[in-house]
């Protein structure tokens, strides 16, 4: 079906077709004269950029009225396209029949030669054996060589064309292929020419012969159309498109299965922000999580696609068909859900039952603390937590998410979210302390591999990739955060079938707390993902701790064979026998490794057809992402240098660094994946070295990362040195916070301290004024919480147990604050890994610094921008069993004056 953009713009010119029976016989055998044409005329640029197998920028996209074949007015485009052999601009035609009289044509002018017109075809009745799916070919056309001047390509002679493909494909083809009914559903144009900056125009786009099946009035036509569209054929989301129209209650869970058309499914889904639907699907994400309830048009696009939806159900609309919401498979009720929102949550599931009285769909809440009594009226969980650039460790992730379940209702599976951007009180201080300067988001491709590895590791059934802004290509740190989601969506498509319906058995001891081994089960496989895992991994990834790693694995027949898995290939291990069970040896062990431990065929046969789905495109995608970073990271190291803060050995790194790249591009050239993929973690190795280096020489001067939101990432280093020449040369005001060396408890109470307490039952709380050991003066606050009998306390805890806040400080907006304080946690806190939580009002409890055991008394520090005219306050929450001291609380003011009251 054509959009209503393109009818806007295209001039259709068809004869009368005849109708009734002989319809579909008419128009595949005895086609009549049609054409379709775009002059390029319109305000809107169309065309789509579909695929890749290198990295590419939109630097502009646009309608041109400066350059024209015909008319006023063509399409522009300039692309930053990086090393590879194709890059596809796409316009959809619907569906078009292959008849001789086919031939599409286009003008096109631009500065670089050898792009290339080609009609994308679908032969329906041929299926390829290796994917299941109807086979697609592309017809090649006119090359384009005249440089700098307008020429028609054209893909002429279809059907022939059509045959020497056919005879091509049969020799590397099983099985006869049948090209009735074949129809063209895409032009293309390969805008790939060399690597760097392309500028082409594109005008007078003319189709003749054109007839668009869709468009006839036959009834069998319409049965006939295909619900995946511009979906490659090839691909598992066109066969459940093919089927969506067909079967309300899609989807249903079985236990902690989640099954979709009866079979176990593993959801990566992305959070819309208004891309288009078929965007995200080329980058790899089998479902969109939505925002509101799906309109009539998101549902139709979804069913097209074979995507799956999650969103909000249509409220209190009871005129609606239940089957119309087939591409949903989960109402969604809520986000950052408490116990105090379980009421409402219950009114809604009432809603959800009168407008779907036999509701199978899971119901999917996400929820922060209330876990027990929300996970009775939901059925499925969405766990969010996001260390990136905070204090939370991600070597604490995993325990944290295998925690979670232990809040809830038995068997309650849970989706785990993997974050690509730091948070949004951390990007608002990055731009409040740059005064409005743009500061480059940092996306590194092993950190959120990592977060993956955690979540799977922890027994996800699947991933929610929450996003605060919408993916895109048009900026180097927008490409690359949507290059590496990208590539780890081919990653996490190879672990399909454990993520789906593996079990989380075991935990391995790897004789090194920097490791992590954990163990998904299936009837006939095992995988084992190994992690490393260093301190404040979340700020600066740096390097992997070892190069080699041991494992056993009990309970291994004599008879399963050990393979490595990755992007890179399926690599056979040497496995050795012991009464401790099998001994596996990783070497190049990277952060993140995958095991898969089988005699099943089928399990294989997975794995070497995933890889051959997306493995060279992997290998070109991770190669141009690697050079992307080198030349960030050369910068940045560059531009350190010159502020007066070089890392010492850094230039030999980088030089090792491009070595490795280097390699890595002969190997791409000669298709060598598995020692590419090496050249580049080698590579990207030395990169982390430079890195993780540059970050810990900068924060080495505070007691905790969480002292200046610079430091959270390596793209906002320099803005951290820019940041102490300005406090230096400023002059910090005095002390503005009112008692805060906790001397008098009514000079407290009378300047606004508050506490509150939320301890559940069988826990006491207490906070006092204590003489005891205080840092300075006569006294320090004192936090405690604690079990009323021991034998019950907790395992456990899910919320913290009692908070402080601070009197409030007058603030103006675009003044920097210092928070100073001193802190004592003798005893690292039961039932929790985050210890005493300290934050404040501008920054919020996610850029909150997290203090677990301290050796005497330790010095705090936090450097805050504030948002807005008003009240700055600081907040203490103990959020476990034990105690926690806190002394000597002041807040300084930077230049200008503060606000008098």
């Amino acid at each position: 079906m054509l959009s209503a953009t393109l009818y806007a713009r295209l001039q259709l010119r068809t004869a009368a077709i005849l109708a009734g029976a002989l319809g579909v016989w008419t128009l595949l055998v005895a086609p009549v004269a049609a054409q379709l044409r775009d002059s390029f005329e319109g305000p809107q640029a169309t065309w789509t950029l579909k695929e890749a197998d290198c990295g590419v920028s939109v630097l502009i996209q646009e309608r041109s009225y400066r350059q024209s074949h015909g008319g006023q007015a063509s399409e522009h485009l300039r692309l930053a396209v990086g090393s590879g052999t194709f890059v596809y601009l796409t316009q959809s035609i619907g569906r078009a029949a292959m008849i001789a009289e086919f031939r599409p044509s286009l003008f096109l002018k631009s500065d670089r030669p050898s792009l290339q017109l080609m009609a994308r075809v679908v032969l329906p009745h041929t299926i390829d054996p290796g994917t299941k799916q109807p086979l697609s070919l592309l017809l090649r056309g006119d090359v384009y060589t005249d440089v700098g001047q307008w020429q028609e390509l054209a893909v002429r002679d279809a059907t022939k064309l059509l045959d020497l493909e056919i005879i091509a494909k049969r020799t590397v083809f099983r099985g006869e292929i049948d090209p009735r009914e074949a129809y063209v559903d895409l032009l293309v144009l390969n805008a790939y020419s060399t690597r760097g900056n392309i500028d082409l125009w594109l005008d007078d786009l003319e189709i003749q012969g054109y007839v668009n099946l869709d468009e006839a009035d036959s009834p069998q036509i319409a049965r006939r159309a295909s619900p995946a569209g511009d979906l490659p054929a090839g691909s598992p989301a066109a066969s459940r498109a093919a089927s969506a129209a067909d079967a309300p209650g899609t989807a249903q869970l079985q236990g902690s299965l989640l099954l979709v058309r009866g079979r176990p499914f593993a959801p990566r889904i992305i959070r819309h922000q208004g891309e288009p639907f078929e965007w995200l699907q080329t980058l790899g994400f089998n479902t969109i999580q939505l925002a509101a309830s799906p309109s009539p048009q998101q549902l139709k696009e979804a069913q097209r696609l074979g995507l799956w939806l999650v969103a909000p159900p249509p409220y209190g609309d009871e005129s609606l068909d239940p089957s119309t919401f087939s591409p949903v498979i989960g109402w969604s009720l809520g986000a950052r859900l408490t116990e105090r929102d379980l009421a409402g949550t219950k009114e809604l599931v009432s809603e959800i039952r009168r407008f779907e009285p036999n509701q199978q769909r899971p119901l999917v809440i996400g929820a922060d603390a209330g876990l027990g009594e929300l996970s009775r009226v939901a059925s499925l969980l969405i766990h969010d937590r996001n260390p990136l650039g905070t204090a939370q460790e991600l070597s604490a992730q995993r325990g944290w998410l295998i925690a979670r379940p232990r809040l809830t209702r038995p068997g309650t599976p849970m989706w785990a979210a993997v974050h690509s951007q730091r948070p949004h009180k951390l990007a608002e201080q990055l731009v409040l302390l740059s005064q409005g300067a743009s500061v480059e988001e940092d996306t590194d491709p092993e950190q959120l591999r990592l977060s993956a590895y955690s979540a799977l590791a922890a027994g996800a059934r699947g991933f929610v990739f929450p996003s605060s802004s919408p993916l895109g290509i048009d900026r180097r740190s927008a490409a690359l955060r949507t290059d590496a989601l990208k590539l780890l969506n081919m990653e996490l498509k190879l672990f399909d079938p454990w993520i789906a319906a593996g079990t989380l058995s075991e935990e391995l001891a790897a004789g090194d707390h920097s490791v992590q081994v954990s163990v998904l089960s299936t009837d006939r496989s095992r995988l084992l993902l190994v992690t490393q895992h260093a301190p404040a991994q979340q700020y600066v990834l740096g390097p992997a701790p070892q190069s080699s790693l041991q494992v056993t694995v009990p309970g291994v027949s004599a008879s399963d064979k050990a393979y490595r898995v990755s992007l890179g290939g399926i690599k056979s291990l040497r496995v050795t026998h012991s009464g401790s069970g099998a001994h596996l040896t990783l070497d190049d062990a990277g952060l993140a490794t995958a095991v898969v431990i089988t005699q099943d065929p089928l399990a294989i046969h997975h794995l070497k057809r995933t890889l051959s789905d997306v493995g060279v495109e992997a290998a070109r995608l991770r190669y141009d992402i690697a050079v992307r970073r080198l030349g960030q990271t050369v910068e940045l190291d560059g531009e350190l240098a010159a502020a007066g803060h070089p890392l010492a050995g850094a230039p030999e790194l980088l030089r090792e660094a491009q070595a490795h790249l280097d390699r890595a591009g002969t190997l791409l050239t000669a298709g060598d994946y598995e020692n590419l993929h090496l050249a580049i973690s080698r590579g990207e190795q030395a990169l982390a070295k430079v890195r993780r280096g540059h970050w810990e020489q900068t924060a080495a001067p505070f007691p905790s990362p969480a002292a200046s939101p610079c430091l959270a990432q390596f793209t906002s280093l320099p803005l951290h040195w820019q940041l102490a020449q300005r406090m230096q040369q400023g002059q910090w005001g005095g002390n503005e916070q009112a008692a805060g060396d906790f001397e008098s408890l009514d000079q407290m109470l009378q300047t606004g301290w508050q506490q509150q307490r939320l301890p559940p039952a069988g826990v006491q709380c207490d906070v006092s004024l204590s003489l005891q050991n205080p840092h300075s003066g006569r006294s320090a606050l004192r936090m405690q919480a604690w079990a009323a009998v021991a034998k019950s306390a907790p395992p456990i805890v899910e919320q913290p147990l009692v908070w402080i806040g601070s009197s409030p400080v007058p603030v103006r907006q675009g003044q920097l604050v210092r928070i100073h304080a001193w802190v004592h946690v003798p005893r690292p806190l039961a039932g929790t890994a985050d210890g005493l939580l300290v934050f404040d009002s501008a920054g919020g409890a996610e850029l909150a610094d997290r203090v677990r055991l301290t050796q005497g008394w330790r010095e705090l520090t936090l450097y805050r921008a504030v948002p807005e005219t008003g009240e700055l306050s600081v907040t203490f929450a103990l959020t476990g069993l034990g105690e926690a001291w806190i002394d000597d609380l002041s807040v300084s003011l930077l230049d200008p004056e503060p606000i008098r009251p």
